[in-house]
């Protein structure tokens, strides 16, 4: 028979309020939306991706139930009558019977074509470091906000599990487990609610639906004595719908889900979250609930399934339009042909006409600008701090249509989309794609996504455990569709002499043209005077995430020569120098670090920095800005009386 087990409070505990599960919620969820959808299916998802056996294409069931599937009464008092204490603290309601007297819709979700949570189910502190031994069952059932799992899978946080108890209005889950090594049918549940007392003692709000207890109080999972409980194992699998026989693999219950849940939307999510993983087949989901059926997405039907979804939703979360399925299958038809030299070995990754040939740069320019699927591969070096630095690449396919539309640009890490992400608005009549398989580079962005995994965020403090200069290469990465597109669309050298025929008239000069009056004097035509240039002894040169000033060759250079540096975020209106804040960046502190030759360095206040007794051959350089917002550089020469340059 299963129980729950909670710790008792000692002395010394503290008392807290779990809010993990905050961390899943979508902002600004839509009418009757249910805010937590897109972590719940992009947790259950890459949670079975990390899973895989490799042996097989991995497949997810995700089923939504009505009350009337639930167990009968007794058997829901068996499962909640002890969590009415730390319920009774949320404000759930109880019967008489014993169990929550809200609708029981449950959300049943199993993974298949993996592992199962092989390990010691004894386990209970970590594994010493260097032991090869996969303790899954222990990094499930016995942590919070804890991982076991490396750079090489898509999760890290240790959290995605919460999303299980979070799509609960009882706060608990179920799960079953069969294991691929022995085969073992182990059945656990855990709940994470409130301090509370039950029977005149306080317990933690942490607690465990288990079988046995060891002698120090392990709880241990129903089916750890399989003849004794086999009986216990098949009711649990019958009363709660799990379609599980005895494939290895993972099926977890998460009881009184919220009507917000709907298979409408787990069917959406499932879309544009795992798409490019579907479509090359390594990925299978079956979404089934009343009212929709079952529908299976797999790469013959998952175009003809979004077509039958309606988009409407935010633009921040990719819902309001259909993921590019089609483009998709296209883009990943072959692989790029061409590469990048490895960028950003020396200093931050930039891209321009010294990354690639000047052939394959000519061939690729052609293939875009007659609309043709471009496929580049780019290398860029990843600098470690206490081992050898690494190599890394991404794939990025762009392709210009004639529309002139908006389109929307999808980043994938590993198979899963990171919506948050996008090209430049501005960028119309161009579909982008950009792929990061498993490697040193899915490495560090899986470092820099928050529990969500909506975003490479340059705020976060896990890099900074393993990377150096890591925070413009993510920027780098972030902007790479727009670099691309600007370097395949070459700058304009010729004029164009049609640029404004339909704003300004212009003379027909085969047609008639109007007659001079009689003793009226031709005029002579109008001179020009030539436009003088003076050009100034130092020039700026824009970089990735900052600039350059170095010496213009053939103009001459003042005695005494000294310049200001003065630098802003640009803002919309207003003087973005005189609304600058160390809030957005002070110089010499954090990445925004000068470099350079030639000039002594005079710090006057944060954003502004003077070059002083500059001499030949000078170079001052500087970066680390944020790539998303524009930078306003000034630069006033101090050694002239009205010498003053902007770039």
């Amino acid at each position: 028979m299963g129980k729950w087990v909670f710790e008792a409070l000692g002395g010394a505990a503290v008392r807290r309020e779990p809010k993990e599960a905050e961390l899943f919620k979508t902002e600004q969820t839509r009418e009757g939306e249910y805010s937590g959808n897109d972590a719940l299916v992009r947790e259950v998802l890459q949670n079975a991706i990390d899973a895989g056996s490799g042996r097989e294409v991995v497949r997810v069931r995700l089923a939504i139930h009505e009350p009337g599937d639930a167990p009968v009464p007794a058997r829901l008092r068996y499962y909640f009558e002890r969590l009415r204490a730390p319920l009774s603290v949320k404000r759930v309601p109880y019967n008489g019977i014993g169990y929550p007297s809200v609708p029981c819709r449950f959300l049943v979700c199993e993974d298949f074509g993996t592992r199962g949570l092989e390990g010691d189910v004894t386990l209970f502190r970590d594994p010493p470091q260097g032991n090869t031994a996969k303790e899954y069952f222990y990094w499930f059932w016995r942590n919070i906000g804890r991982s076991g799992k490396t750079g090489q899978e898509l999760g890290r946080w240790g959290l995605g599990k919460l999303v299980f108890r979070a799509a609960s209005r009882v706060g608990c889950m179920f799960g079953l487990t069969v294991r691929e090594s022995d085969s073992k049918r182990l059945v656990m549940g855990q709940a994470v609610l409130q301090c509370h007392t039950h029977e005149n003692t306080e317990y933690q709000p942490e607690g465990y639906f288990c079988g046995k207890q060891t002698q120090n109080g392990l709880p241990l999972p129903i089916g750890h004595e399989q003849e004794i409980d086999k009986a216990e194992v098949d009711s649990f699998c019958r009363e709660w719908k799990l379609t599980r026989k005895d494939q290895p693999g993972l099926s977890v219950v998460s009881p009184f889900i919220p009507a917000e849940i709907k298979g409408e939307r787990l069917l959406e999510a499932v879309a544009v979250h795992f798409f490019t993983r579907i479509v090359t087949g390594n990925l299978v989901v079956e979404v089934a609930a009343p009212g929709l059926g079952t529908i299976v997405l797999d790469r013959e039907h998952l175009a003809a399934a979004c077509k039958k979804i309606v988009w409407d939703g935010p633009k921040r979360t990719k819902r309001h339009v259909a993921p590019p399925i089609t483009f998709a299958i296209e883009c990943f038809r072959s692989p790029p042909s061409a590469v990048t030299e490895v960028l950003g070995r020396e200093r931050l990754p930039e891209l321009n006409e010294e990354s690639l040939s000047a052939e394959t740069l000519t061939q690729l320019r052609r293939q875009y600008a007659s609309g043709e699927l471009v496929r580049l591969r780019i290398r860029l070096w990843l600098p470690r701090k206490d081992v050898a630095g690494a190599e890394g690449q991404l794939d990025v396919y762009v392709q210009r249509v004639d529309d002139g539309q908006r389109h929307e640009s999808y980043f994938v890490r590993e198979g899963m989309t990171i919506t948050k992400i996008n090209s430049r608005p501005s960028l119309r009549g161009v579909r982008g794609l950009v792929n990061v398989e498993m490697g040193p580079l899915a490495e560090l962005l899986g470092d820099t996504e928050g529990p969500a995994h909506e975003d490479w965020d340059t705020s976060q403090e896990r890099p900074e455990e393993r990377w150096k200069t890591w925070k413009g290469r993510v920027n780098f990465v972030r902007k790479i569709v727009d670099n691309v597109v600007d370097l395949l669309t070459p700058k304009t050298t010729e004029p164009d002499f049609d640029l404004l025929s339909d704003i300004f008239s212009i003379e027909r000069v085969t047609g008639e043209q109007p007659k001079k009056l009689p003793g009226e004097k031709t005029k002579d035509e109008p001179t020009m005077e030539p436009i003088v240039v003076d050009p100034k002894w130092f020039r700026i040169t824009e970089r990735a995430g900052g600039f350059t000033i170095t010496r213009t060759t053939g103009v001459p250079m003042p005695d005494k020569a000294s310049l200001r540096v003065s630098l802003a975020y640009d803002l919309p209106q207003g003087n973005p120098l005189k609304s600058w804040n160390a809030i957005d960046f002070v110089i010499d502190e954090g990445d925004i670090r000068p470099k350079g030759k030639g000039f002594e360095p005079v710090l006057e206040k944060g954003n502004v920095l003077q070059l002083a007794d500059v001499r030949e051959g000078f170079h001052f350089s500087i970066d680390g800005f944020d790539q998303n917002r524009d930078l306003l550089v000034r630069v006033d020469d101090l050694s002239e009386s009205n010498g003053v340059a902007h770039d």
